[in-house]
């Protein structure tokens, strides 16, 4: 390769990139960065990667794979870069991409990759073109919009320029469940088709961790033909946002049942699938009487249709339903508020003579229906004009027999290997969602075995990966400790930005504890005038509901009254929320998880960041439990190995909401004395990237904010 065009000369300070473009930023974090990624490209192996806000790592890793991809790599398949949202997905590929390829004067494949439902169905646009009256209230102007996009050979949701109503969205998406494949009228055209044709002959896909992990569940289970595959072949992986691979990781490695996902189906087989008007079974009588010639064989169709298999679905439905209540009970979650309960348990639950009743009879009438379900859709199986229904019915069965199949391991918690717990949520007004979940405890374990072992190597990268400059925890967690010695290549690059001179930080000494039962009232007298302070303009952020909920209510009167703002979780969308807290000047934003981290407001609209208590996870959370009780049987410090660095990362994720250009400024005030006090204090003071740090009492916390943001 052309010297020049080595990555870590190329991003330097009089290299190609700076001699092509005079505005170009030299970042000494984003040169090295490159030079470690090209490194892994050549030699394979992994680089773990924490690089602080604004070194620009989206460069960094993109231009090293260009060279790969264009030079002779050592690896076969494309390289795959998997991002944690949609949004990073497509910055890389509608303004990363483009910019490399008119840098280097030369251009490879890319492509991005989205989950199914992300594509427009041509044939169910068709179909509600032809029946608008189909589509219910308000949504016919919406749709009118969506088909001229199609038209225009716009067939992804997410470049609609607006959000589709998820009464819309069901109707008119692509769906394994309905898709009619090779008989479809539209499948040369197919945009979910075409998506994955493009992923399969490029020689870079930009995809989420949901679609990657998905993916990879597949396959380590055996469940895809050739068409189900979603991924081409890889043996390289990049991987940003790479803190989320664990949790992301777990979702789709584990096995659930979901009340909520049954009742969907049920509803769109009984009572109503926008197609037909009316649920898919009542609806289908029609469609024989059309379709079947054979009139002795159509009056049977009927006779079971309306006989078994509509009264069957019923019953089945409230049996369901009635075992997820008796399980609910069983396990004392006495649903009330809102708040989602959850609780882990650790034998057989079948060992209860009631709920093993309960189970054999749900599920001698599970395989019953499906039984009858199938030899009812092999009576019609090639009846051209009858094809999408013995597709949906054909999938139908499969569900409710992976119910049957999956039901007593979910129910069996005995297995050490894994962690089974049970969750109730509210759901509307009155209704609860029940779910089951089983997912393995030693995750990394399956990581290493299923993927980096297979692996010629990869990229994991982060702003907040390391604690206290140590990358311990997330690789154990991700099972890259297991690999040989040497494998994984590690890298702290500090932030470009001053946060010395731009980032006050101050914690107050004299509040109580945050187990203190008087807390809660200290801080709801403290925050007004520390908010007033900065001119509204603060984020506020809360680890518990219920505390988020008090503290809003009781500053909601003083607030209000000084003309600022308030915008609370739950009330409306987070993207909403987001977007009004941008445009309304002097408002104040109360949130909670989701919002520690992907809030991306640069300049002087978010100048406060208010951190309420340190994130420490809640003890009784039954993975982290399970997690901790494994730690302590291996003789290891629970707190040190999972509860610190866990806290430790959502923090620093939190205070990374403040600085996001190089003008920024700004105020982070931590309400948690701990941090001072506590001998683990110093594990969050060294992990972030720095700032002017105070101990001040609490009368003096607003005059320094004003002072500072002045």
């Amino acid at each position: 390769m052309n010297p020049e065009l080595d990555p870590g000369r190329a991003l330097g300070p009089d290299g190609l990139f700076a001699t092509r473009w005079p505005g170009f930023e030299y970042r000494p974090g984003q040169a090295q960065m490159a030079a470690l990624v090209w490194t892994v490209c050549q030699r394979g192996g992994f680089a773990l990667i924490e690089a602080g806000t604004g070194t620009g790592k989206s460069l960094a890793y993109l231009y090293p794979a260009f060279c790969a991809l264009t030079a002779e790599k050592e690896f076969n398949g494309p390289i795959i870069i998997s991002t944690h949202t949609i949004n990073l997905q497509q910055q890389l590929f509608e303004k990363e991409i483009p910019f490399l390829t008119r840098t280097l004067g030369t251009s490879i494949q890319a492509t991005v990759l989205l989950g199914r439902g992300n594509y427009l169905c041509r044939r169910k646009l068709h179909f509600y073109r032809q029946n608008p009256h189909l589509l219910g209230n308000g949504l016919q102007s919406l749709f009118a919009g969506v088909w001229t996009s199609a038209q225009q050979e716009v067939g992804c949701v997410e470049q609609l320029g607006y959000v589709l109503p998820l009464a819309l969205k069901e109707k008119i998406t692509s769906e394994a469940a309905t898709c009619l494949r090779k008989d479809c009228p539209f499948q040369q055209r197919c945009f979910w088709l075409t998506a994955r044709k493009k992923a399969f002959a490029a020689q870079l896909v930009i995809v989420n961790h949901h679609l990657f992990f998905s993916d990879l569940a597949m396959r380590q289970r055996g469940e895809f033909d050739e068409e189900g595959l979603v991924l081409p072949p890889y043996q390289f992986v990049i991987f940003d946002e790479a803190h989320h691979l664990a949790e992301v990781a777990a979702e789709h490695l584990g096995t659930r049942i979901d009340q909520k996902e049954i009742n969907h189906f049920c509803h769109r087989l009984l009572h109503q699938e926008g197609k037909w008007g009316r649920g898919w079974l009542p609806s289908l009588r029609q469609r024989l009487v059309e379709g079947v010639t054979d009139l002795a064989l159509m009056q049977k169709l009927i006779g079971a249709l309306e006989g078994e298999l509509i009264p069957g679905l019923r019953s089945l439905e409230n049996l369901l339903n009635s075992f997820f209540l008796t399980l609910a009970s069983h396990e004392g979650l006495a649903y009330s508020g809102a708040e989602e309960l959850k609780r882990r348990f650790t034998t057989n639950l079948l060992a209860d003579p009631e709920l093993m009743r309960q189970v054999n009879h749900l599920q001698e009438a599970l395989n019953q229906w499906t039984g009858q379900l199938s030899r009812f859709v092999d009576s019609f199986a090639e009846v051209e004009k009858l094809r999408e229904d013995v597709i949906f019915l054909a999938e139908a069965g499969h569900f409710f027999s992976r119910i049957a199949a999956d039901l007593p391991l979910l129910l069996d918690g005995g297995d050490e290997d894994f962690v089974s717990w049970l969750a109730v949520q509210p759901e509307g007004s009155l209704a609860l969602r029940t779910i089951l979940y089983r997912v393995p405890l030693h995750l990394g374990d399956l990581l290493s075995n299923e993927l980096f072992t297979r692996l010629y190597g990869g990229v994991l990268t982060s702003a907040t990966l390391a604690v206290a400059g140590d990358f311990s925890y997330v690789k154990t967690n991700l099972g890259l400790s297991l690999l040989p010695a040497g494998a994984c290549r590690e890298a702290i690059l500090a932030s470009p930005f001053n946060y010395r001179e731009h980032v006050l930080i101050l914690v107050s000494p004299d509040l109580p504890l945050p187990e203190d039962p008087d807390y809660t009232a200290a801080v709801s007298l403290l925050l007004p005038p520390i908010i007033q302070a900065a001119g509204g303009r603060s984020l506020l952020l809360f680890t518990n509901r219920q505390q988020m909920n008090l503290v809003y209510t009781q500053i909601s009167p003083p607030l209000s009254a000084a003309g600022i703002h308030l915008l609370r979780q739950g009330e409306e969308p987070r993207h909403q929320l987001l977007k009004k807290f941008q445009q309304t000047p002097r408002a104040v934003l109360l949130g909670m998880d989701s919002f520690w981290e992907g809030v991306d407001i640069p300049g002087p609209q978010l100048s406060n960041v208010i951190i309420i208590r340190l994130p420490f996870r809640v003890p009784t959370e039954p993975l982290f439990q399970a997690q901790w009780e494994a730690l302590a049987k291996e003789g290891k410090d629970p707190f040190l190995h999972l509860s610190l660095p866990e806290a430790v990362i959502k923090f620093k994720q939190g205070f990374g909401r403040l600085i996001r250009s190089q003008t920024d400024r700004g105020v982070v005030v931590i309400l948690d004395q701990r941090i001072m006090t506590k001998w683990y204090g110093q594990a969050f003071l060294r992990s972030i990237p720095g700032g002017k740090l105070m101990t001040v009492p609490q009368r003096e916390l607003a005059s320094l904010i004003q002072k500072w943001l002045a």
